[in-house]
């Protein structure tokens, strides 16, 4: 974030953008995801059996405008540096509260 700021650009309104992409790719592809759930969990009417980590990859154009490239179902965990290891290690904690794991 602190390079976009000392290019110029508004790394908040980057990020609420993100959250904008996501939110909308969620909601077109809920009924996806639900139609499989039910396919391989037929059985599960409280739907608490099992979730899903995906992986939303996104490009910042020179303009600083997010553009959503692909939306990952099985994410790699595998880390290539220092900063892929802490985002990964960040997201595994959070799926780790969300789903109240101590």
């Amino acid at each position: 974030m602190k390079l976009l700021y000392e290019q110029g650009a508004d790394a908040d309104r980057i990020m609420d953008e993100i959250k904008d992409i996501i939110v909308k790719t969620m909601i077109v592809g809920q009924p996806y995801m639900s139609h499989i759930y039910r396919s391989c969990q037929p059985d599960d009417y409280d739907n608490s059996m099992c979730f899903q980590i995906l992986g939303f990859d996104i490009m910042i154009d020179k303009y600083f405008k997010p553009w959503l490239i692909e939306v990952n179902q099985s994410p790699s965990f595998a880390t290539d540096s220092p900063l892929d290891y802490e985002v990964k290690k960040q997201v595994l904690r959070d799926s780790f509260k969300l789903l109240n794991i101590n």
